[in-house]
């Protein structure tokens, strides 16, 4: 049972890199992107916050909508209206265009939280894949106990772009290596978005050619 977990997916941006288009929008075999990454959420039987606006694509989805309570700060600003907005202390972290959802993978990162933080008892703020040396920010795990550490780094980012690198450094959380997170997703399918028209092409032909 994964009591004490909700599910959030970022549905912000301004589509810059899709032409202007609301790419939640986008249709897969029928169904608006947006809509079939929150019906596999949903899947999970878990809360599920969608941290934007209402949208018509997610008519009749028992979403619970929230939007930014510190704005300016793109994805990282979605995770901290979803920490914010959550009653379970921890937040699984979807984005609107990510059609791939595996519930083998999210059970394996929620059963890490019963370990231990190598080198010492200190709490844990996320659970997130790694490739090479890059963090995979979304389909990971995050803490509410990390809402005063976001909030401070928010506030304290004047002239600066805050990554979730930059959010997470010096802060103790769990790394998948990426050839434990491969045997869930060996193409790595499952941490790809669809944010420009040539990442729906691509994704069209490989749902026409596999029937996912």
């Amino acid at each position: 049972m994964l009591q004490g977990l909700s599910l959030a997916i970022l549905a912000g941006g301004l589509g810059k890199r899709f032409g202007g288009s609301d790419k939640q929008a986008a249709l897969v075999k029928g169904v608006p992107l947006g809509r079939r990454v929150a019906l596999n959420a949903l899947a999970s039987n878990l809360p599920v916050y969608l941290v934007g606006p209402d949208r018509d694509i997610y008519d009749g989805l028992p979403l619970c909508f929230v939007r930014d309570i510190v704005p300016g700060f793109g994805p990282l600003s979605g995770l901290h209206a979803a920490l914010c907005s959550a009653t379970t202390p921890w937040v699984y972290l979807l984005a609107c265009d990510m059609p791939f959802f595996d519930k083998d993978w999210l059970n394996y990162l929620f059963s890490l939280l019963d370990t231990p933080i190598v080198g010492g008892s200190a709490p844990c703020f996320a659970v997130l894949a790694e490739k090479g040396s890059y963090i995979e920010p979304f389909q990971g795990l995050y803490s509410r106990l990390l809402i005063p550490e976001l909030k401070r780094k928010m506030d304290g980012a004047v002239g600066e772009k805050l990554s979730f690198s930059k959010l997470l450094k010096d802060l103790p959380y769990k790394a998948v290596p990426e050839a434990v997170a491969r045997r869930f997703s060996p193409d790595w399918s499952l941490f790809s978005s669809i944010n420009d028209p040539a990442a729906l092409k691509k994704f069209l032909d490989k749902v026409s050619l596999d029937g996912r």
